[in-house]
């Protein structure tokens, strides 16, 4: 779940000018908006857009990210979240404490209806998938930090946020001293910037090859045809 491309620019200040960005570690007074974010890029799907359902389904992926996080960027524009990178590194504390029992919360709220459980195991369908990926590639013996998510908005196009936060988020990672991360997308991504950053793709699942379908093996409630991907960088 990742995005945009571009150079390196300084950081700003939050007393930043209208049309700059501003660059500053993540806070949960933060995570509302990140969700929304979150749902408009990747749950804006047909016929569930602005549901209660795709609102749910946006932040319990953001939760499940957030509970094992131990570091985070966010890219400012004019006062509105535009980009984020959350980072899982080996042997660090988590960010939020409260993340797990927020995700709790909506996993109840999903659950509470038939709908909403389809909704939810095709989530964690999806997470086990990773996690399928991740041993197979023996990523945990290749690396010592993930990026969990990389996502920046359309409307920071032309502002070089994809490139400043990937950027930084190296430097986060070597000054901690990690030498290699790794992450995954699919093509539902603009995953060719990771081919641009000279990152190493690892390992690949196309959709065909997934064959176990959460819930409703004929009507997954959020159906995908996408082929995943594990890539691997150096800090």
């Amino acid at each position: 779940m990742q995005n945009s491309t571009d150079n390196m620019v300084e950081k700003t200040t939050p007393e930043s000018r209208q049309g700059q960005v501003m660059y500053r570690e993540i806070a949960w007074s933060d995570v509302d908006e990140i969700c929304k974010l979150f749902e408009d890029m990747w749950f804006h799907i047909e016929p569930h857009i602005g549901t209660l359902i795709a609102a749910l389904s946006a932040r319990r992926s953001v939760l499940r990210y957030l509970r094992e996080s131990t570091d985070g960027e966010v890219a400012v524009l004019d006062g509105h979240i535009v980009g984020v990178v959350l980072l899982k590194i080996e042997d660090r504390p988590a960010l939020f404490k409260e993340a797990g029992t927020k995700l709790n919360i909506v996993d109840a709220q999903m659950s509470a209806n038939p709908e909403g459980c389809r909704a939810l195991s095709d989530l964690m369908h999806w997470h086990g998938i990773e996690v399928c990926m991740d041993k197979d590639a023996d990523v945990q013996d290749r690396s010592q930090a993930e990026l969990q998510l990389f996502l920046v908005s359309s409307r920071s196009r032309g502002h070089g946020v994809g490139g400043t936060l990937f950027g930084n988020m190296k430097q986060r990672l070597r000054e901690q001293g990690v030498n290699h991360f790794f992450l995954h997308t699919d093509t539902s991504c603009n995953y060719s910037f990771y081919d641009h950053q000279q990152l190493e793709r690892i390992a690949e699942l196309p959709a065909a090859d997934d064959c176990v379908v959460a819930g409703d093996d004929e009507h997954p409630f959020w159906p995908s045809d996408d082929t995943r991907y594990i890539y691997l960088g150096a800090a």
